[in-house]
């Protein structure tokens, strides 16, 4: 398994706190002398604006916040199933904001029976956001943070702590915290599910996925692919790649393993700084950064894409890229961000040049649909008013670019 823990919030992730906050909502709405419909309508524009709705409604009608009615708690539907299924593949952890007495209380939900470890706030003295009650959690466990999933429904508490920590993070989409909205990529988890069964899903598509490295999504060799002169072209020499900033140490002992050892990374300076290689400064490595200004935008429209994978092939940088590669003793592995567009033309243009087959390189191209299906989910999210139909590769995309570099490519690189 790629991780060994998953540990889950309480609130909203496992237990349905609908009936709770509608009970809330009703003591408040008594105490000020409004409705109910107007006390949870205000509630949910502070959420909204990624504030605490209940406590901010209270605060604005001068009243006090009224006691928590756990007795209105309750287990989503799937709960059960999906802690017992889990359970079979994985060590199951609690590091929850909860009063004395979690242990008994998921006892009570009769869960406490798939969960190795429970972690709150009132017990250790300590509480969501602050890393200290992370750091115990894993300390307990006997884990680094890249061993495991942190899975919430709170950015604030569950995905950005985590996340700095270096942990995997799921978003779960449920009560009020699914009304976060995202502001800036350190908020960004690694996935997002809208329901239990969902994050099952995603799990499994995690686990089974062939990303060669297990610390990226769409990291894949370029061997093994038949050439129109009948031989294939070699495995462990090209590798093309979506980011690697948090390698593994079984990640780097495979490279290491098959003599893959140089790393170009054609991000921009500024996703650089933001987002460093783990390959940096790593020793046994040498690492390049040679940015590709162009492509590092999403293209104006469906129509653009492949006049801007021309733009990539165009790079004064590409010639850089290739000398590189051509120079380098052992295998090459270079990325992008997604792996996707500037690592996709300069795949194209690698594989046109061993002469294989147009649909083999059109196949490798699409596969990123499939390896990068959640990375795509996310950018909807993160940018809700992007045209999803230009940044989800389509086989035209790539085939008109290869017509475009056949027709126009040995002027670009006479240049």
């Amino acid at each position: 398994m790629k991780v060994k823990w998953l540990f889950f919030d309480v609130g909203s992730t496992l237990v349905d706190e609908t009936k709770a906050y509608e009970a809330r909502f009703e003591k408040i709405a008594e105490s000020a002398g409004v409705s109910k419909d107007y006390v949870i309508e205000k509630a949910l524009g502070f959420y909204e604006e990624n504030r605490k709705g209940d406590k901010e409604v209270a605060q604005l009608l001068n009243v006090d916040i009224p006691k928590w009615f756990s007795e209105c708690e309750y287990l989503y539907p799937d709960t059960v199933d999906i802690l017992e299924s889990l359970s079979e593949k994985y060590k199951i952890g609690v590091i929850a904001n909860q009063d004395y007495g979690t242990e008994d209380r998921l006892r009570a939900f009769d869960i406490l029976k798939y969960i190795d470890l429970v972690v709150a706030s009132a017990e250790e003295g300590v509480a969501k956001p602050d890393r200290r009650i992370f750091d115990i959690a894993l300390e307990r466990a006997g884990i680094k943070p890249e061993d495991a999933f942190m899975i919430g429904d709170r950015i604030d508490n569950d995905i950005v702590p985590a996340k700095k920590l270096g942990m995997k993070t799921m978003w779960i989409r449920q009560g009020f915290g699914g009304q976060w909205k995202i502001q800036s990529d350190d908020e960004l988890p690694t996935f997002i599910a809208d329901s239990l069964p969902e994050l099952a899903s995603i799990l499994d598509w995690y686990e089974n996925q062939k990303s060669l490295l297990e610390t990226t999504q769409n990291t894949r060799d370029l061997g093994g692919l038949l050439c129109k002169n009948g031989e294939r072209t070699h495995f462990n020499r090209l590798i093309r790649s979506d980011k690697q900033c948090y390698p593994s140490q079984k990640d780097i002992a495979f490279l290491k393993g098959k003599d893959i050892t140089t790393i170009i990374d054609m991000r921009t300076p500024e996703y650089v700084e933001s987002d460093p290689s783990g390959f940096e400064n790593l020793d046994g490595f040498t690492y390049y950064n040679l940015p590709v200004e162009e492509g590092s935008r999403v293209p104006e429209s469906v129509e653009a894409v492949p006049g801007s994978y021309m733009k990539i092939a165009a790079s004064p940088v590409m010639k850089d890229i290739f000398t590189t590669m051509a120079e380098s003793e052992g295998g090459v592995m270079y990325n992008c961000s997604a792996g996707k567009d500037r690592t996709g033309v300069v795949t194209a243009i690698l594989l046109m040049l061993c002469d294989v087959n147009e649909e083999d390189i059109i196949s490798d191209y699409m596969l990123t649909k499939e390896f990068n299906k959640e990375r795509f989910k996310m950018a909807a999210i993160h940018h809700p008013g992007l045209d999803l139909n230009i940044i989800i590769p389509r086989e035209s995309y790539i085939k008109d670019f290869m017509d475009l570099f056949i027709k126009e490519g040995s002027i670009i690189f006479s240049m």
